[in-house]
């Protein structure tokens, strides 16, 4: 019954394991949408939950997911 009881817990716990690797291991991905990024700009992506980063050079990017949206929304 023992062994029972482990192989089924192992073999819950392996798909588990593997999703949770799978969705913490994706890595953002980001394009360019600017050289600068005028505060305005700025305000209007925080204002609209956009994923974006300004680099140091101070380039803007934006999350690959929240490519509609933005231009629903921005453009």
């Amino acid at each position: 019954m023992k062994k029972a009881t482990y192989f089924l817990t192992a073999i819950l716990l392996i798909p588990v394991a593997i999703i949770g690797y799978l969705a913490f291991t994706q890595e953002k991905k980001y394009y360019k949408i600017s050289d600068f990024a005028p505060a305005e700009f700025v305000d209007m992506l925080k204002r609209n939950e956009l994923d974006f980063k300004v680099e140091q050079d101070g380039s803007l990017w934006l999350n690959v997911n929240d490519e509609a949206d933005y231009v629903a929304c921005c453009t």
